[in-house]
């Protein structure tokens, strides 16, 4: 039996953590108590109930050792939110092994302590149980905050092998159409593009400009998805997203406007789940590149139908892109919510 604890690391960001119920707690208690009434009977360390039935003495351990454990556990769910394994490794070490080791151990012997001193080699044999008690009920808890991590990497792979699994199967049926079109598409579309169009037959969604225009980007949020975390960004900050594989796994990353070397990598496993996640604010520009609307500065007409797109923030050394005369056709226009689109003269064309 667990109970599921929602841990936040960071502005929009959390992990569920599943750690032991109450019952098994009071469980550990029960067993701690006895170990501790052992411990007090055998060295004289609990001489305050030598009148009474030895029921209540246990109980009266078991309670103290429920206190302790409790304390524990609170400590570790606040430190959970503070100070993360993920993010803080050295601070959030120390920290619980000072207030979830050092202090209850101390507090746990100081109320097991003698009135009258007892011999000296029995005081550090209860002092030394205590501590490994504590210390072994701190790593349970480690160790279930890490288990979570490998539940949740386990369900990402096995997500993602599906994804995998069902993308092949639309691959092999898009190569299939592929094929038994090619003939149509090279007698109808100029051949120096004509490979950069086969491969651009995703089947997307119509863009519906209706939609687009009431849009707000300043005010709609995207939300990223990686192996950890979740993070809202606004519309704004997008700068553009790129499809690569990775050792035959698709992946797709995001730049932002602030920083376009350094990606994030997004759940999404494509460029059309990006189009349909934005509502089209996103459009795909070709097979492995998207941008959102206000991310284009300037837009030309050239030879053969197509689109050369100017970037408002340049992508490392690529401040434009050349858009084949297929994904113009269906992206001219949104362009045109943006910006006018205007003939390229003779010398842009020969550059």
């Amino acid at each position: 039996m667990e109970s599921n604890q929602q841990v936040k690391y960071a502005k929009d960001t959390e992990m569920h953590v599943y750690y032991p119920d109450f019952i098994w707690v009071w469980i550990a208690s029960f067993l701690f108590g006895g170990i501790c009434w052992y411990i007090g009977a055998v060295t004289a360390l609990s001489g305050w109930f030598d009148s009474r039935p030895l029921i209540v003495s246990y109980l009266f351990n078991v309670i103290i050792a429920a206190l302790t454990l409790f304390y524990i556990r609170w400590g570790i769910k606040l430190l959970d939110k503070k100070k993360s394994w993920l993010l803080h490794m050295g601070d959030r070490l120390g920290t619980q092994f000072f207030f979830c080791v050092l202090l209850p151990t101390v507090a746990l012997f100081g109320i097991l302590k003698p009135i009258a001193a007892p011999k000296s080699e029995w005081i550090w044999l209860p002092l030394l149980v205590i501590f490994v008690c504590i210390l072994l009920f701190n790593m349970l808890y480690i160790t279930f905050f890490y288990w979570s991590i490998y539940r949740k990497r386990e369900r990402y792979l096995i997500r993602l092998e599906r994804t995998l699994q069902r993308q092949n199967s639309i691959a092999v049926n898009a190569d299939a159409q592929i094929e038994a079109q090619s003939f149509d598409l090279y007698d109808t579309i100029d051949p120096a593009s004509a490979d950069e169009t086969i491969k651009e037959t995703d089947a997307v969604e119509e863009i519906d400009l209706t939609l687009l225009k009431s849009i707000n980007p300043a005010l709609e949020e995207f939300v990223i998805n990686n192996k950890y975390l979740t993070k809202k960004i606004m519309y704004t900050e997008l700068g553009i997203f790129l499809f690569e594989k990775t050792n035959n796994t698709p992946i797709v990353k995001l730049y932002l406007k602030e920083d376009m070397e350094d990606s994030k990598g997004c759940e999404q496993r494509s460029l059309n789940e990006i189009v349909r996640d934005t509502h089209g604010f996103v459009q795909k520009i070709d097979r492995h590149h998207a941008i959102p609307l206000d991310m284009v500065k300037a837009c030309y007409q050239i030879k053969g139908g197509r689109l050369r797109i100017i970037l408002h923030v340049p992508f490392g050394a690529i401040d434009s892109f050349v858009v084949s005369s297929t994904i113009s056709r269906r992206i001219k226009d949104w362009v045109m919510l943006q910006v006018p689109i205007e003939k390229e003269n003779t010398i842009n064309n020969n550059l």
